[in-house]
Order: structure tokens, then C-alpha cells, then sequence
């Protein structure tokens, strides 16, 4: 078998199990933080908030820190630093007593965050460039699964074994990821190895592909590359605008459900209704992947931003919750054509040396687009409802589009000099 097909079914197996293990047990922060002692619920729904966002705010400050680090020190490193890092302080959580603690726990977690950031990374830079996007589509199901199934696994373990537990068994799951990356994963790229003293200095000069013997070229800083590039600015804020639209609605959909007569089961139905986009993306993202591979990248990219403007707006009137299903189950076949496409893109226009620092980067435009869409809808649907939230992601998915449609001749020849750069 092939290196790049054996790396990406071990990283497939990882992605779903970390985004199983963390799929556990976020949406249950609220009932863990009242169990904590917070009995208030606005309280309570203020500490969740605070919980939720200060890990991403932390992944959005640590992911440049740790894609310079994965440059240097290879992609497969990072992903086992993360893993053990975040297995440790993700089962700690089962044991505190205040929410105070689970602050500063959920804190750190954001710091040692990395593993599917490298996953993505090590898939670009190892998959032959004509299987990429096939690749990453592929590596997203895994994940979006886990996100799937983990809630549900969560409910069940924190029904029969109680929400501390549901902890332990999440630090059990990315431990398993772990492993997987440090015995089965294989970079052909030759990284130093890691020292204390080494860490940090400038100037040193590695050989990073081929025979180490080689004199290596002059690598650009990520600084000059975007300099070159801008457009890669554009990816960033593609990702940001991503992130930032689909969390604005993620959190509000359970009573946008209850607003639709649905007066029996409404935390199963929202969870069908999550699970119906989710099970599209799934369904979509290989498929997307390998297109885009044949097609271009970017031409994916366009059609599925703009079919996710026209999406959204029926969404805010709708009447009933299987109507909201059958339209979300669609869109979510769009979003299987939205984070392999920009990946791709990613990896195309930008120097292997640096793609750890690039997709680092994306990282957390990815993060502070989940912390301001969050607040952004909660503020939104209580001043003015739950419906103008659909319609100003359905505006802010026909900008986008509009902003990469007129970026389009930039992003194709930035492309084609980088692919000549390489040769």
C-alpha cells in the first residue's frame, strides 16, 4: 500500500476518534457546569459561554506558535504532542469541583490543540497532487462522523455512568488517536530531531525532503509568501466566514426547532436535524474532493458558497421541522465541497515548508470564526429573531462568493507560479 493511502486511513481512525471524544462532551458543558454548583441558569448558560469560547480563543493564539513548530519539526510530532496533551487535561476536567477549574482546564486544552490542523497538513504535503482533494474530502468524514456520533455516545455514557465518566472515556478516545499517529503514520519528508536547545534559534538551515545530504533552498518566511501571495489572505477569511456563519445558527437550533409546533422531542428532532447535515457532508465531501481534483479546486469552492446563500433563505421560513431537514440535508452536501476545496487551495499556493505555519493560521481563523459567529447570532436572534439570522448568513455566503469570484484570475495564476515554482 501506498505511504499517503496507509497515512490518511490512520488519520481518517483519528480524526474520528478525537472528534468523537470532544463530541462527547460539549454539548452537555451546561449540565456539567450546574452540576458544578452554578444552579442559576443564566449563570450557568454565562459560564458555558465563557467555557466554550476561551478554548478557542486559546487554539486561535497557539495555532501559529505550533504550525512553526510542525514546519520545523514535522507534522506527525505535533499531532502526537497534541494528542497525549490533550487526552491528559481533557480527562482532568472529570475531576474538578468548581467551574473555575474547568476554565483554566478547558484553557489549556486550547493551547495543546493541533491534531486535526496536522492532519490536514501532513495529508496536503504527503498526497500526490493529483489525489488531494479526494485526500482531504476523504480525512473530513471522519471527523464530521465523530461530531455525529459523539453527542450521542455522550448522552449514553452520561446517562449510565454519569457526566464525570463521559470525561474520562473522552481522554481514553484522542489517547487512542494518539497512538494510532505514533506508531502508524509515515513521513517521506526528513525533520531534526527535537531539542530544548535547539527550539527556537534562527538561522538553522535543515535539509526537509530528499537525501538530507542535499543543500536545501532558501525557504521564504510565511510573511513573504503572503506578500507574493495575498490571496491567501482570501482563504483566511474564507475560512473565518465559514466558521463564523455555521456557529451563529449551531447553537440557536435546538429553539428555532420549538418555534416550529414541535412540542414533543424537540432535543431529538434538533438532533436529527443536525445529524441531516451532517450526514450530507459525509455523504458529499469525497465525492467534491475528487471533482475538485478533475475540475479545479476553486470552481468547487464557488458553486458550493453560492448554492449555500440560496440555501439559507428558505431555512427562516420554514413551517415545519422535516422541511428544515430535507433543506439542511442539502446544504450540508455543499459543505462537503467547502473545507477540502480551501485545503487544497491552501496547499496549492503555498511552499511545502511553511504549509504547517499556512493551515495554523487557517486554524484559527477557523477558531475566532466559531467564538464571533456564536456571539454574533446569540445577539442577532435575541434582538430581532432567529429567522434574520438565516438571512444574513444566506448574505454573508453571497458576499463570499462575490469576493472569490472577483479574486478568481488572482487565485488561478498565484497557482500555476507556485506549481512552477516547485518544479
Amino acid at each position: 500500500m501506498e505511504a499517503w493511502k496507509r497515512n490518511l486511513y490512520i488519520l481518517w481512525f483519528g480524526n474520528f476518534f478525537c472528534s468523537v471524544g470532544i463530541g462527547m462532551i460539549i454539548p452537555f458543558l451546561p449540565l456539567y457546569v450546574q452540576e458544578l454548583g452554578i444552579h442559576d441558569v443564566k449563570q450557568a448558560a454565562l459560564w458555558s459561554a465563557m467555557i466554550f469560547g476561551i478554548n478557542h480563543l486559546m487554539i486561535a493564539l497557539m495555532s501559529p506558535f505550533w504550525g512553526k513548530f510542525s514546519d520545523k519539526y514535522g507534522q506527525k510530532m505535533t499531532m502526537v504532542r497534541s494528542g497525549l496533551g490533550m487526552s491528559v487535561t481533557i480527562a482532568a476536567m472529570g475531576l474538578v469541583h468548581m467551574p473555575v477549574q474547568l476554565l483554566v482546564l478547558r484553557a489549556l486544552f486550547g493551547t495543546m490543540g493541533g491534531f486535526s490542523t496536522c492532519a490536514v497538513a501532513l495529508m496536503a504535503i504527503e498526497t500526490p497532487k493529483a489525489h488531494v482533494g479526494k485526500a482531504l474530502g476523504t480525512l473530513q468524514t471522519g471527523q464530521v462522523a465523530g461530531q455525529l456520533l459523539g453527542p450521542l455516545l455522550g448522552g449514553i455514557m452520561a446517562e449510565w455512568l454519569g457526566m464525570r465518566n463521559s470525561f474520562f472515556f473522552t481522554g481514553f478516545f484522542i489517547l487512542l488517536a494518539s497512538l494510532l499517529a505514533m506508531f502508524g503514520l509515515k513521513e517521506t519528508r526528513t525533520y531534526p530531531k527535537f531539542s530544548f536547545r535547539a527550539f527556537g534559534k534562527r538561522g538553522e538551515k535543515h535539509a526537509i525532503a530528499g537525501n538530507s545530504g542535499l543543500q536545501p533552498k532558501k525557504q521564504l518566511a510565511l510573511g513573504e509568501v503572503i506578500r507574493q501571495s495575498p490571496v491567501i489572505l482570501t482563504l483566511f477569511v474564507s475560512t473565518f466566514l465559514i466558521a463564523a456563519s455555521f456557529q451563529s445558527i449551531s447553537p440557536i437550533i435546538t429553539l428555532y426547532v420549538k418555534t416550529l409546533h414541535v412540542e414533543n422531542h424537540v432535543e431529538l428532532m434538533a438532533g436529527l436535524i443536525f445529524a441531516s447535515s451532517a450526514l450530507g457532508t459525509i455523504i458529499a465531501a469525497p465525492v467534491l474532493g475528487r471533482m475538485g481534483d478533475r475540475y479545479g479546486h476553486l470552481l468547487i469552492l464557488l458553486c458550493c458558497v453560492l448554492l449555500i446563500s440560496i440555501l439559507y433563505l428558505p431555512q427562516a421560513s420554514v413551517t415545519n421541522p422535516w422541511s428544515l431537514m430535507g433543506i439542511r440535508f442539502v446544504a450540508g452536501l455543499c459543505v462537503g465541497g467547502l473545507v477540502p476545496s480551501i485545503s487544497s487551495l491552501l496547499r496549492k499556493l503555498t511552499p511545502t515548508g511553511i504549509q504547517g505555519s499556512v493551515f495554523a493560521y487557517n486554524t484559527s481563523a477557523n477558531s475566532l470564526g466559531n467564538v464571533s459567529g456564536s456571539l454574533f447570532g446569540g445577539l442577532v436572534a435575541s434582538s430581532f429573531g432567529i429567522p434574520v439570522v438565516f438571512y444574513i448568513i444566506a448574505a454573508v455566503f453571497f458576499v463570499h462568493f462575490v469576493m472569490l469570484a472577483a479574486q478568481y484570475g488572482k487565485i488561478i495564476e498565484t497557482g500555476k507560479r507556485a506549481d512552477y515554482e516547485r518544479q
